[in-house]
């Protein structure tokens, strides 16, 4: 009985010691914590002692999940372009309606492509969005700021081009601010001596992105501004002294008579001239409103039907189903709304920049504008609903893309280029240095020579070269794999040298020796015996030569030998930089992936060097 009992206290004073061993701190002295930390325990101890390193490998994670996480969080599309909104500074504002105005203040509300402007019912302006004339030359005032003579005026009617503001006052004086680059700010002196001498005041009022238009008491419509515009927009005899309302492009214009029907006017070879419904122009309907994105109209008659024509893109020639009866049209540059006698809203077109995405929750909406990529609505409750583009966080590049989505996606090449390509060099690296350290003689003198000769190869001139001679023919894919393959297969030899001058070293060594006494094959003991004690030197180079291969596929990019557009990376991101434009206007642009390379590249640096100190006993004992 009594052995029994001191077994089974044997086992419980053994389990507890386990789980004290387990679970418990145990305060040890310094020589005993030394005697059980492994050596890559050691080396991580160390590596988080520097603060350098730290910093480096947090920044270095963080390009990493910027990048990779990124990209599928933040998707764009590689074929993308809006011209529209080319050169955009960064701002997330452009539908920030103040919040001290609710619905029943609102008469009107138009946008330009990066600001919204509401004109209240007591003839007042509110403007928000971003200025889109980033230090452009031919700007009068900046389309934010309203001018003083506009504030003091009662305002009856707003429109506005893609960066300029037309302001109609109630003693049918217009004023004009913002980009006037085609002079479409300011009514032209003959037009305005006419209106003078026949007593015409201008009614309503128009913008596009290079002309304005007035429709005056006398039912004729006056433009101004494109040489372009003018050209195309000949109104006829048989339009003059009829227009109600117009509805255009940029390049054209569909125009709504006294009589119901409709004209159109600019480009005759566009299928926004061409194809204009029949009955339209003879009289068999009635029109009674009209709307155009900037290739496409849309016209309502005074029975509730549709009907659109135009170009067949992004679908807005194709009504979708819905029911009810439509009581108002509007159309932004490339999208439709219809506004339904229940208060409901139907939109359709292209939806890049959420253009046809309805905000959840949206109450019975009363009234719809639309222009550009923002559209707002009124809603019964008094709620101003806004939805499309809302900005840009780090702006917009030259073909209106946003800069962000194109900066995550061109991290992933960039950092994925530079891997490969390291890894590819590495891996060359190690096969050639091992085997001229390790065999010495004709093997070492044939392998050094063959560094000397890819030594003496210029790299740009080949990367060029190759680009030039098979880049062409390849896909984005194929033309990515020759980068990867170029930088890693001219970029192995100064690791390959380091490599076999420290296994000169380790081969000498006793432990090599009891190998080669046992019998160890020869590819055995380089591979399991020397190679790890030559890794450490191998990773820091790596971290070292990684930061060159980020920075060498950055500069082939950047002279337009590296990666294509459209497919971004930071360094095709940096060609635009090479304009002088670009450079004092447009920074963004140029700064942001610039910072983005200088970063990723001192990150890889920093990583490497606490590693190197990390790893030598010598630098842990100062």
């Amino acid at each position: 009985m009594a052995k029994n009992d001191s077994t089974a206290k044997k086992l419980g004073n053994s389990f507890v010691g386990m789980f004290k061993r387990l679970f418990v701190p145990q305060k040890r002295s310094a020589l005993e914590e030394e005697a059980i930390q492994t050596p890559m325990r050691t080396v991580l101890k160390n590596f988080f002692r520097s603060k350098l390193g730290v910093i480096g490998l947090v920044m270095f994670v963080g390009f990493l999940l910027f990048a990779f996480l990124g990209s599928y969080l933040y998707p764009i599309s590689l074929t993308y372009i809006e011209l529209t909104n080319a050169n955009l500074a960064s701002g997330r504002n452009y539908l920030d309606v103040p919040e001290d105005i609710s619905a029943q203040d609102v008469k009107k509300i138009v946008s330009g492509v990066s600001f919204s402007v509401l004109l209240t019912n007591d003839g007042q302006l509110r403007i928000w969005g971003t200025e889109p004339n980033q230090k452009l030359k031919d700007v009068s005032d900046y389309v934010l700021d309203i001018p003083k003579e506009v504030q003091n005026a009662n305002i009856v009617d707003i429109a506005t081009g893609g960066k300029h503001v037309l302001a109609l006052d109630d003693q049918g004086n217009l004023y004009g601010w913002g980009y006037y680059g085609h002079g479409q700010t300011t009514l032209p002196e003959d037009t305005a001596e006419d209106f003078a001498e026949e007593g015409i005041v201008a009614e309503s009022i128009y913008a596009a992105t290079m002309w304005s238009a007035v429709v005056g008491s006398d039912q004729n419509l006056y433009f101004w501004g494109s040489s372009q515009a003018t050209t195309n927009f000949k109104v006829t005899r048989a339009v003059k002294g009829h227009i109600e309302k117009i509805a255009s492009g940029d390049n054209n214009m569909a125009v709504l008579l006294d009589d119901g029907t409709i004209t159109v006017l600019g480009d005759k070879s566009s299928e926004y001239y061409s194809n204009v419904p029949e009955e339209l122009q003879d009289g068999s309907v009635r029109v009674v409103d009209i709307a155009s994105t900037n290739r496409n109209v849309l016209a309502l008659d005074d029975e509730g039907n549709i009907y659109t024509w135009g170009s067949s893109q992004d679908g807005l020639t194709t009504v979708p189903e819905f029911t009810g009866e439509v009581t108002a049209v509007e159309a932004g540059y490339k999208h439709f709304i219809l506004l339904l006698d229940d208060g409901s809203l139907v939109t359709w077109g292209a939806n890049e920049l959420g253009q046809t995405d309805l905000p959840e929750n949206m109450g019975p909406v009363t009234q719809i504008f639309s222009d550009y990529f923002q559209s707002y609505a009124l809603g019964e409750d008094g709620t101003i609903y806004a939805w499309g583009n809302r900005g840009y966080f780090l702006g917009s590049d030259e073909f209106g893309r946003d800069m962000l989505g194109r900066l995550i996606h061109g991290g992933r090449i960039s950092l994925t280029v530079g891997a490969i390509a390291m890894l590819i060099s590495t891996m060359i690296a190690l096969i050639v240095g091992l085997a001229a350290g390790y065999f010495g003689g004709w093997v070492d003198h044939l392998l050094m020579r063959l560094a000397d000769v890819f030594s003496a190869i210029p790299f740009y001139p080949i990367a060029i070269t190759l680009n030039y001679a098979i880049g062409n023919s390849l896909s984005e894919s194929g033309r990515l794999y020759l980068i990867m393959v170029v930088l890693g297969v001219l970029g192995w030899m100064g690791l390959a040298r380091l490599v076999r001058a420290q296994l000169l070293v380790e081969r000498e060594k006793d432990f090599v020796l009891a190998a080669k006494a046992l019998g160890i094959r020869q590819n055995k003991i380089m591979w399991r015996h020397i190679l790890p004690n030559v890794f450490n030197l191998v990773i820091v180079n790596v971290t070292l030569g990684y930061a060159s291969s980020l920075l060498t596929e950055a500069g082939l990019s950047f002279l337009g030998f590296g990666v294509a557009a459209p497919t971004p990376s930071w360094g095709n991101m940096l060609t635009s930089a090479q304009a002088s434009t670009v450079i004092q206007y447009y920074w963004w642009r140029w700064f942001v992936p610039g910072l983005c390379v200088v970063l990723a590249a001192l990150s890889a640096n920093l990583i490497g060097d606490a590693l190197r100190e990390a790893m030598d006993p010598r630098e842990n004992e100062r």
